[in-house]
């Protein structure tokens, strides 16, 4: 009984130290083989359609199980993106295989990688060429080249191409352009369809194994609202995909342009080149006139320019101006009473002794964040040259947002070359620089257009032209969207003090052209409401979108469009040469889909291609352990055992 106490009292002492016990344990990682297939639109669309569909699925699933005998076998498809798990439904409409590549770097760092094998015809129309990206990859690329390298009988209507927006009762082009393979001598037509009515027919007929035209026509805006036109064009003998000999095209006819006045007291060379920049787009209605012969009202417009007003030469009035609720916008020069200008009140003050003036480049606020700014036109920005600006001390309001920082020589500023000022109920926007025509002829000089300098001007007049939305209950949604894009909807809701709000739930119906509804809820943010009603097929939708809070209905109405994605139906000819160098280039080998199969015994004969095997060490404590609670359990009960037998208390 002494040695069993004495045993206990000694383990439980020793355990009272925290000993450690030390363990090896051995881990066997078989080799990953990743297999990736493409679910593209353009994979079943050549002459063996039909393989693709009932075959080739089977036989990849023997493959697979083939594989997973001596491997641990990841599988995915792509296409839009990549996917876990196969697919064979062939639905994706696009492409973007170096997506693919840079996706499983990501994921799979420090695995033991056996092999890739890519399952698809080699055609991309989305993301960096493939090839390129590939070479970040350290392991073996096995492929699989499927689709048709042979050029078949096939006319593509690969676009057709007009203005997003027309104006009712205007006239607006339709460019379509088309594209025949092995169609010599054959013939067909083209034709523009509206409401099951023919507004265009034209007959086409094709010289040689390639061929490509263009066929122009001129449309005519006589309704308002969406206006939805099919281009057709009629498949010719043996035509192997008539999927591309359709293409939807979508119109918005708008009944009113926004009204802009550009007002001014001497000609110069700037206010053509405004002029110039918003004739470049059908949206606005624009007056041009000298500031003592506009007699007006102000609020008749959506935006009023004032080019160097008030003005040195003579005294201009422009309380009328400042008093009215139409956004302004003010173009700051050596004509300018500056003096005359601050007493405006519009948000910016220069104070300056005399009428001076220096040379300032244009610098980018990274900050900004009124409207997006195209990155071609930051690019521009360091090759445009300097405006006149004037020389003094600036003072802004410090809730003004600015778009350009004045820039002397490599030194940038913090003076506003461009700025905007929100007031109770307007917006004001100031460019303080003159000469803006010689942005304008850069822009051109660069690039031979206009795009860039008609872009940064159009951006701010959209910004101060457009009404701010005061209204209780608001809905926010694109009006495009692409047939694999999901449409998305944000609603906003405020009480009477305005105050966001979010308990009431707001309900949204959207219907089609056929009139088929598909209801909605919206759900439920912080204190917003954001809904994504999913992918749509190709046309245009109305929605229509209600909240009832108290006894107050609030709703609200607009539309969209869907349009439609021909990517994957533009090119079927297989880029099996694509595939084949990645394959090169990593070890890999291409095969066909009918020896496929070969792939496994390629794979098991790899020296490289093997399980790895971890030695894992680990401490553990020994507190915990069972058999030690056992032992000391045993003795315990032993010495308890014995003291009972012999009637020891």
């Amino acid at each position: 009984m002494a040695a069993f106490r004495f045993l206990t009292v000694t383990i439980l002492s020793f355990l009272l130290l925290s000993p450690l016990l030390k363990k090896s344990s051995e881990i066997i990682e078989k080799p990953l083989i990743l297999f990736i297939q493409d679910n593209s639109l353009s994979i079943p669309m050549g002459s063996d359609s039909l393989y693709y569909r009932k075959e080739y699925p089977a036989a990849l699933d023997k493959l697979i199980n083939q594989l997973g005998k001596k491997n641990e076998v990841v599988t995915y498809s792509f296409g839009e993106k990549l996917n876990n798990n196969i697919k064979t439904s062939y639905t994706d409409k696009t492409t973007d295989i170096s997506d693919v590549f840079n996706e499983l770097i990501s994921r799979y760092s420090n695995r033991n990688i056996g092999a890739i094998i890519l399952a698809t015809d080699g055609i991309y129309n989305k993301g960096s060429n493939p090839l390129y990206t590939a070479r970040k990859l350290i392991f073996p690329v096995y492929t699989i080249a499927l689709g048709d390298t042979l050029f078949l009988k096939d006319i593509i209507l690969k676009k057709a191409v007009c203005n997003r927006t027309a104006f009712l009762g205007d006239k607006f082009p339709m460019e379509i352009q088309i594209k025949a393979d092995k169609c010599n001598g054959e013939k067909t037509e083209v034709s523009v369809i509206k409401n099951n009515q023919v507004l265009f027919k034209k007959p086409l007929s094709f010289s040689g194994d390639k061929a490509f035209q263009k066929v122009n026509f001129i449309l005519d805006a006589r309704e308002k609202g969406i206006q939805h036109y099919s281009v057709l064009i009629t498949p010719v003998d043996n035509e192997v995909n008539k999927s591309n000999n359709r293409f939807e095209v979508f119109v918005e006819v708008r009944d009113t342009r926004e009204k802009i006045a550009l007002l001014y007291q001497s000609p110069h060379p700037d206010i053509t080149a405004i002029r110039q920049a918003l004739e470049s787009t059908m949206k606005y209605e624009l007056d041009v006139k000298k500031i003592n012969e506009f007699s007006e009202q102000p609020d008749k417009y959506d935006l009023i320019i004032l080019y160097q007003l008030p003005s040195l030469s003579e005294i201009n009035a422009l309380t009328r101006f400042i008093s009215s609720k139409t956004s302004l916008l003010f173009f700051l020069g050596t004509q300018t009473d500056l003096a005359g200008f601050n007493n405006l009140k519009t948000g910016l003050q220069i104070i300056s002794g005399k009428n001076i003036f220096s040379e300032s480049l244009a610098s980018f606020n990274q900050d900004f964040a009124l409207f997006t700014t195209d990155k071609e036109l930051i690019e521009s920005l360091s090759n445009f040259p300097p405006l006149l600006t004037p020389f003094g001390t600036y003072q802004y309001s410090p809730v003004s947002e600015i778009l350009f920082y004045q820039k002397m020589g490599n030194v940038t500023s913090t003076l506003p070359l461009a700025l905007f000022v929100q007031t109770p109920g307007k917006k004001i926007g100031i460019v303080t620089g003159e000469n803006i025509w010689k942005w304008r002829l850069s822009d051109y000089f660069q690039k031979g257009n206009h795009d860039s300098y008609n872009g940064w001007v159009n951006k701010i007049i959209q910004y101060l032209s457009v009404k701010e939305d005061r209204s209780l209950f608001r809905i926010k949604c694109n009006d495009r969207f692409q047939e694999n894009d999901p449409v998305e909807f944000e609603a906003e809701l405020f009480n009477e003090s305005y105050e966001m709000i979010n308990q009431p739930d707001v309900n949204l119906t959207i219907s089609d052209e056929q009139d088929k509804s598909y209801p909605f809820l919206f759900g439920k943010n912080d204190k917003s409401y954001f809904l994504n009603a999913g992918t749509f097929p190709v046309g245009k939708y109305n929605y229509s979108a209600s909240v009832k809070v108290g006894k107050k209905l609030y709703q609200k109405t607009g539309a969209f469009i869907v349009n439609q994605m021909n990517l994957e139906t533009m090119n079927l000819v297989a880029d099996h040469n694509l595939l084949f160098l990645v394959a090169k280039e990593h070890d890999g080998e291409m095969v066909y889909p009918e020896k496929m199969d070969s792939l496994v015994d390629k794979i098991s004969s790899r020296e490289d291609i093997k399980p790895v095997i971890y030695i894992q060490k680990r401490f553990s404590d020994l507190v915990g352990n069972l058999w030690v609670f056992l032992v000391i359990i045993v003795l315990l009960a032993a010495e308890w055992f014995i003291r009972k037998r012999n009637g020891i208390y």
